[in-house]
């Protein structure tokens, strides 16, 4: 997920429902795990900070699985997986808690049109697994799904008895955002997050706020670019 400068602390802490202090107090947190990067090589670490998502978007989904604790966390897109890695750690502290990924196994960015696009991975990144940046040691909390998201997400909403955290950080447009965000609504729990990046752009897509309206909620921006999000009431 793109951002520019630091976490935006109020944006976590209207996500989560709770206090300032305590968003503030997870932020700083994930600012302590950046251990996270020490199974990388010097090289491959420039790669993933250069070239994919900055340490501060990870740094506020960390907080926000700190501080909403769910059971069941899906995101769409992986790519090095930096945010997926934070994620984990995140629940390793819950001591309870899945990510569910879905992703496709290419990592090389797309050619088709889009309106809404996160930055897409690196030539670098190319050849690569999906995920190769998250540490073996935070793999048992991970469920891995490679293949097309129109087929799998319909799958793993029947699957699983709720969603608590919905990340969906992919190049997107309409009408197919607006099917992966219906494919999973009924499984939204009360509380749950939904953040959507939308890249460089700084419109909301129609696709995320046809289904925030649906649910009659209002999806709010971050400070700088990118995520939109809004927690189910």
């Amino acid at each position: 997920m793109n951002t520019g400068g630091r976490p935006d602390v109020s944006w976590v802490g209207r996500l989560s429902g709770l206090t300032p202090a305590l968003a503030s107090s997870a932020v700083t947190e994930a600012g302590r795990e950046a251990a996270l990067f020490a199974h990388l090589t010097p090289a491959e670490e420039s790669e993933v900070r250069s070239s994919h998502a900055p340490t501060e978007a990870a740094f506020e989904i960390y907080a926000l699985t700190r501080l909403i604790r769910p059971r069941h966390a899906v995101e769409v897109g992986v790519s090095s997986g930096t945010s997926s890695a934070f994620i984990l750690q995140a629940l390793e502290r819950n001591r309870a808690g899945t990510l569910h990924t879905v992703d496709v196994a290419d990592l090389s960015p797309t050619s088709a049109a889009v309106d809404y696009m996160p930055q897409p991975p690196g030539k670098a990144f190319r050849g690569r697994n999906a995920g190769w940046a998250v540490p073996f040691a935070l793999k048992k909390r991970w469920d891995l799904r490679i293949g097309d998201k129109a087929e799998i997400l319909p799958l793993l909403a029947e699957e699983l008895p709720h969603i608590d955290l919905f990340l969906y950080h992919v190049p997107h447009s309409d009408p197919g955002a607006l099917r992966d965000f219906q494919s999973i609504d009924r499984r939204l729990a009360r509380g749950a997050v939904v953040i959507a990046d939308h890249g460089r752009s700084r419109r909301c897509c129609p696709s995320l706020a046809r289904w925030a309206k649906n649910r009659r909620e209002t999806p709010f921006g971050r400070s700088d670019l990118g995520p939109y999000g809004f927690r189910c009431a």
